[in-house]
């Protein structure tokens, strides 16, 4: 089932059109990776998704709710983790909790349950009565993902969620983000930092000056394959610019030809460097990196 479509949005700030008919479809389930340099729409594209401010033109529908007609619904089934949240320096972790809590439906004890809860998946039970000026920042970044699961939401925003963050401290909020789609989220991951999507993210869509211009699993979405090649003695290059651009990588242990090719040949390569006498030490497909993924597409 899909959880959130988005359908010819396009938004204009004066004459400045920040996005161009943008469609996206976003599964149940999923950790989706939403790339884009600063100022491509990633936020823009999210506060339509919340309600926050009106496209347009365009349709958005969550949990298979008008974002439009009923933004107060899907606010009460989404949690959003902005860039600049908001905390009360001078309250605790729990207190934090606590008081966000009570904007929503529930009792005393459901509050104190959930709140003990989150404490625990984000790991800060021990820090709970500490106040919240004295958190380092990784600390606050988990904190205010806790305060945008209150809700329970089934479908998780988060916006550049690991930006300022040391390695250590975006490690964790990774191992979170995994542990809330093990338990069947839909996790919306907006970011421009490459590394971070990769690491939790399948499928991507890559936005640029306000259009979708890729979308898939980063696995379907590179152009060409790369295929290293060792041998003995090494091989000549005629035999291997057959199947495509060949170029030398000295990274490799004792160095490697790597082969553009525009799909996997390597069982045509193979059989040419038998028949042309040489030994294969190493005949392998490389895989791209979302860097290369990304710089194919955008440029």
């Amino acid at each position: 089932m899909t959880a959130v479509v988005i359908e010819d949005l396009t938004k204009y700030y004066g004459k400045f059109k920040a996005l161009d008919g943008i469609n996206l479809e976003i599964e149940e389930k999923e950790v989706f990776g939403f790339l884009g340099p600063n100022g491509a729409g990633k936020s823009t594209t999210l506060n339509i998704i919340l309600g926050l401010i009106r496209p347009s033109s365009g349709k958005v529908v969550v949990c298979g709710i008008d974002v439009e007609e009923k933004p107060l619904e899907i606010r009460k089934r989404c949690g959003y983790l902005p860039e600049n949240y908001g905390l009360y320096p001078h309250m605790t972790g729990r207190q934090n909790l606590h008081y966000f809590a009570e904007f929503y439906s529930m009792t005393g004890d459901e509050i104190r349950r959930r709140v003990e809860e989150l404490l625990e998946l984000v790991r800060l039970s021990d820090a709970a009565d500490r106040k919240v000026a004295e958190y380092s920042r990784g600390m606050k970044q988990r904190l205010a993902l806790a305060q945008a699961l209150i809700n329970d939401p089934e479908v998780i925003f988060l916006d550049e969620p690991t930006n300022g963050l040391d390695p250590q401290g975006a490690a964790e909020f990774r191992e979170i983000v995994k542990k809330l789609n093990s338990d069947g989220k839909t996790v919306f991951f907006s970011s421009h930092v490459l590394a971070e999507v990769k690491e939790v993210c399948e499928t991507i869509g890559i936005i640029h000056r306000g259009k979708i211009v890729a979308k898939g699993r980063i696995d379907e979405l590179s152009s060409g394959v790369k295929i290293a090649v060792q041998t003995i003695p090494e091989p000549d290059e005629e035999v291997l610019k057959k199947f495509g651009r060949v170029s030398y990588d000295e990274r490799f242990a004792g160095g490697s030809y790597i082969v553009e090719a525009e799909k996997d040949c390597r069982i045509e390569i193979s059989k040419a460097l038998i028949e042309s006498g040489y030994v294969i030490r190493e005949l392998h497909m490389m895989e791209p990196s979302l860097e290369e993924i990304y710089m194919s597409i955008v440029g």
